[in-house]
């Protein structure tokens, strides 16, 4: 690990992608919908809201004067993102066309597109239109001042309408819901927020004190709203969604909560941060991995009959795993490869 490092973003992105590996857990390996799993998912919902919040974070110490600036930004950022991304999702869609020896080029090229190549991938399509953006928000931070942060909110909150209605009525899309900008664009603002000369309105003394409360408030009425359309609408998917409303509450608390008490983030476990430091390449193997050990421990009845545990074996099996093949292969093969290519 790099000695350069934060060890409060490592500490808490490491939490980040251990509720991500517990999400799709559930999936492959539970009943997402059932009433007590929709609790504890809400619970995970502040999962990709964290990574899209460091990634501003991270960009808000990017001075972009130029287009030189910009096009360096780019290249350093979407190489970042899309190589291993690309590499990773022609993996398993090759193996996928093996498996079924059905060759669709149309259907190829849209899961390239949109992250359909693996549960989860969506997620670097909007990160890097945000990437690609982040010189706008910038020039808007610097000319608004703290009132950016409102107008995006605002901005968020609008667009959010017409998806949580059009979800809330299983109206038709073509494109995932979550794929769009627009649907994490607060996250990242507030990252930027944070990274740049406001932190310290972030880590005041009353809003240490009013964060934990607002978190446990903000979590219930997540459970609550998700049980309600549950039950009132039959709508699993919305749900489940960290993309609505109660969702997006509780993990702007959440985020708030590891700005106001950072420094305590530093003093947690090292192998929290350890799985930090590894979360890209974790984000990209792991349903490979959990997919595996899903199919072990469904030879075993006892263990799947009581569901809380076997999610945690699930987790805990995993992400070990998931680091041993990480560790190993960045000793095997050239950094600019694992970096680069494997996203290592």
């Amino acid at each position: 690990m790099q000695k350069s490092r934060d060890l409060s973003f490592d500490a808490f992105r490491g939490l980040a992608i251990i509720a991500v590996v517990a999400i799709h857990a559930i999936y492959l390996g539970g009943s997402p919908y059932k009433l007590g799993f929709l609790h504890y998912r809400q619970l995970l919902n502040f999962a990709v809201p964290v990574f899209f919040f460091m990634s501003g974070y991270w960009s808000s110490k990017k001075t972009i004067e130029s287009l030189e600036d910009y096009k360096t930004f780019l290249t350093r950022r979407l190489s970042r993102l899309l190589v291993p991304y690309l590499f990773w999702s022609s993996i398993l869609l090759g193996y996928s066309v093996i498996k079924t020896g059905n060759i669709n080029g149309y259907k190829i090229i849209f899961s390239l597109l949109t992250g359909g190549a693996c549960m989860g991938y969506y997620f670097v399509i909007p990160l890097a239109q945000l990437c690609i953006m982040t010189p706008l928000l910038q020039y808007i931070d610097r000319k608004l001042h703290g009132y950016a942060l409102i107008l995006v909110l605002i901005f968020n909150i609008v667009t959010l309408l017409l998806l949580y209605l059009s979800r809330l009525f299983n109206v038709i899309w073509h494109l995932p819901i979550a794929l769009p900008f627009y649907s994490w664009i607060i996250y990242y603002e507030i990252g930027l927020f944070a990274g740049d000369r406001y932190k310290e309105v972030l880590t005041t003394k009353k809003m240490r004190l009013c964060i934990l409360p607002a978190i446990l408030v903000s979590g219930l009425i997540s459970v609550l709203e998700a049980a309600i359309i549950l039950s009132k609408y039959d709508n699993p998917n919305l749900a489940t969604s960290p993309v609505k409303y109660s969702s997006f509450l509780y993990s702007v608390c959440v985020i708030f909560g590891f700005l106001s008490g950072r420094e305590y983030f530093r003093h947690l476990p090292r192998l929290l941060s350890t799985i930090g430091c590894y979360s890209f390449g974790i984000y990209f193997i792991h349903i490979i991995i959990l997919g595996q050990v899903v199919k072990i421990f469904q030879e075993f009845n006892v263990i799947c009959s009581f569901q809380p545990l076997y999610q945690l074996m699930l987790v805990v099996v995993t992400i070990p795993i998931c680091l041993a093949l990480i560790i190993t292969t960045r000793k095997l093969l050239p950094e600019p490869v694992c970096s680069k290519i494997l996203g290592f």
